[in-house]
């Protein structure tokens, strides 16, 4: 077992800067939980209060339901991964992966078959006579990731671990720490402030934002029900369109009535929300994620549909995608569409807006309201 609690955990550096606010979260046995958000929103400050580097101000941090907030970083039980590799130059890969084990005084035999079996997992097996200025940077990391899993703690710690490598790599760096909890059945809790990395490798997502926690869930729960409008605008590439506007009732039917007078048809069945929430007259924030707009046409008579007309300003070629820039009410659009349906730069393009893919915030709380 290697579950982790954080009871109302919180960080005060002197002069009253306030890293982490009563950080809340029970994290299961096994789990790949990953803290994303912007930088300086409190994410790696709460790691090394995990890990120990850090001592927390208040709240309670429990390991496998014991607590741990006066024992020392070495008696956790935990390994951490940093964003810098933190390899020593004058040491090989094998004796870097070796040094913490050497330090706590196993056997040279046991040294030896744990380095090599880690070095089997993660492929470098070729590489263990190598110093790290000899090594790539996707080399180094996988040595440091090495030098974590020979001591088979409870908890797998990782600041960042692919941010100092190209976009390429990253993607398989990605991947191959994937397989690697899978592989190791340890729970992994994992820093970084790029979203996508948060929706491919956690099972859940912790969103933070100015030190307080925005949303646990599942990256996908996350993506389709934000808890508020930075969620929403965070998660999720390219970023959820949003646009100021007000609520109006029509011939019975509900609309978001933008500044210029277009209507947005809204879906009937949330109705009962804006009507007993008092919304009918208010002013609210609408998202609607990129993806979720796509050409439209005079003929349409759906219900649940509306026509926006637009001018296309820039498009970007993605391959099988364009992204395409057009402006509404004054304010930056995108849509994705396939690259077929392909238009030029200064052509009118008709926007198809379904009710169903629309999100409504509140305007003075940007808290969700559907």
């Amino acid at each position: 077992m290697s579950s982790l609690t954080l009871n109302s955990v919180k960080k005060v550096y002197p002069g009253e800067v306030t890293a982490v606010y009563n950080f809340n979260a029970d994290i299961e046995d096994k789990e790949f939980i990953v803290l994303v958000g912007p930088s300086g929103c409190g994410k790696t400050t709460t790691l090394r209060m995990i890990a120990g580097l850090e001592e927390i101000s208040d709240g309670e941090i429990y390991i496998d339901d014991k607590l741990v907030n006066d024992i020392p970083p070495k008696n956790r039980d935990i390994a951490m991964v940093f964003q810098n590799y933190a390899l020593y130059p004058h040491m090989t890969a094998f004796e870097n992966m070796a040094f913490g084990l050497k330090l706590r005084r196993f056997p040279k035999n046991e040294i030896k078959k744990k380095v090599h079996d880690a070095a089997k997992i993660l492929e470098i097996e070729n590489l263990l006579n190598r110093k790290p200025k000899e090594l790539s940077g996707g080399e180094k990391q996988r040595v440091a990731l090495g030098r974590a899993i020979v001591r088979n703690p409870k908890v797998f710690l990782m600041d960042e671990p692919l941010s100092n490598l190209d976009a390429k790599l990253r993607v398989q760096m990605r991947t191959e720490i994937i397989k690697l909890h899978r592989k190791l059945q340890t729970t992994f809790i994992y820093v970084t402030h790029d979203q996508t990395e948060a929706m491919t490798m956690g099972s859940r997502i912790v969103v933070m934002k100015d030190g307080h926690i925005q949303q646990i869930d599942t990256p996908q729960n996350a993506y389709n029900n934000p808890s508020n409008l930075f969620v929403a605008s965070f998660i999720g590439s390219p970023q959820i369109n949003v646009l100021t506007g007000t609520i109006i009732k029509d011939n019975n039917r509900l609309y978001f009535k933008l500044p210029d007078n277009t209507l947005i048809k809204l879906p009937e069945d949330k109705r009962n929300i804006l009507e007993e929430q008092n919304y009918v007259s208010k002013e609210v924030y609408m998202g609607i994620r990129p993806e979720c707009l796509s050409l439209g046409d005079d003929n349409v008579q759906a219900d649940d549909i509306s026509i926006v007309e637009v001018e296309i300003e820039v498009k970007e070629l993605m391959g099988a995608e364009i992204y395409t820039y057009f402006t509404i009410c004054n304010e930056q659009m995108i849509a994705r569409v396939k690259s077929s349906l392909d238009k030029n730069v200064g052509e009118i393009m008709k926007i198809q807006i379904k009710a169903d893919d629309l999100h409504l915030f509140d305007k003075d709380t940007e808290k969700t309201i559907f």
